[in-house]
């Protein structure tokens, strides 16, 4: 559990950080260049590091190619064109806040993938986990009052909920092949983050522009600090902890991240924070704390079958 705490303390810092790259670099152009990068040098340590055969595939297979095609296009491509252009429009909080609305998603995408059951005690806290995000869709800003609304959701908010869904769909695909085809963490993140930055960055020269970066300078370095703690380091954290814990419980414990991001936010960015997280903090928390009751037990309950089968 601690790792997974030091996780979404980390990942609690991408959405601050990427807010100030976009002052710099348009959304689309920005997740173009940040998977590209971040592709490339994940793919590089995964080939130089000589990874040991007999525990893990290094070579893509000509049958898992529709998958990686998948977690390219949705884990990665689209989630984050959606996301950045959601974030150009809204405070880094608030954007972290609707985030939480992956475990709804990902409970879904389990049981269809893995036939993964939720007890009665993890429904209750999703319900509570989802009763804390309405105080946030409250909270609207300019920029998103300019696009308009659907019902009662802006288009922002739509393309965030939009992208929850791609991230989740992605992540399913991912544990499929990290888990029952036994491919490494490191491959399947440099695959699917080269795949979607070159997406990604056509998509900007077709829209965007070639280079469409106001200030090289304060980019390079933001971007790399971005890089380095998200891209690298979370991810394949992201990927390594799929092994232990479910799609949905990591998906759930992703409401620890808001509260980072909010200290963030104000910290450097002088966000404000209102009475709507306020509320929604402890609402979180608690659906929280009822989630792993079970995920824990049935965690343990697994192991212990595992050393019962050994022995």
């Amino acid at each position: 559990m601690y790792s997974v705490i030091a996780m979404d303390a980390l990942f609690g810092l991408s959405l601050p950080i990427s807010k100030i790259l976009l002052q710099y670099a348009p959304p689309f152009f920005l997740s173009g260049i940040r998977m590209f990068i971040a592709g490339i040098i994940l793919l590089a340590f995964n080939y130089f590091r000589g990874s040991d055969k007999t525990k893990s595939n290094t070579q893509l297979k000509t049958a898992h190619i529709y998958l990686y095609a998948q977690i390219i296009f949705f884990g990665v491509y689209l989630k984050y064109i959606l996301r950045y252009w959601g974030l150009s429009h809204m405070s880094s909080i608030k954007l972290s806040f609707l985030l939480n609305m992956s475990p709804f998603m990902a409970a879904f995408f389990s049981y269809l993938a893995f036939k993964e059951k939720l007890t009665k005690k993890q429904w209750l806290g999703i319900l509570i986990g989802f009763l804390g995000l309405i105080p946030v869709l409250l909270v609207k800003s300019g920029g998103e009052e300019s696009w308009g609304e659907l019902f009662f959701i802006s288009w922002p908010e739509v393309a965030i909920i939009a992208a929850v869904a791609s991230h989740c769909y992605g992540m399913i695909i991912a544990r499929k092949l990290i888990k029952q085809n036994n491919y490494s963490s490191s491959m399947t993140n440099g695959i699917r983050m080269f795949g979607g930055g070159v997406l990604a960055l056509l998509t900007a020269f077709m829209f965007e522009g070639f280079f469409p970066v106001t200030d090289v300078v304060p980019f390079a370095g933001w971007l790399a600090l971005l890089l380095v703690l998200s891209n690298i380091i979370c991810h394949n954290m992201y990927l390594h902890l799929l092994r232990k814990y479910s799609v949905t419980f990591l998906s759930f414990t992703d409401f620890l991240i808001p509260l980072f991001t909010a200290f963030y936010g104000w910290a450097f960015l002088h966000e404000a924070i209102t009475w709507h997280y306020m509320v929604s903090t402890p609402l979180v928390f608690a659906g929280l704390y009822l989630f792993y009751q079970d995920e824990l037990g049935s965690i343990k309950a697994e192991k212990k079958t595992v050393k019962t089968k050994v022995a």
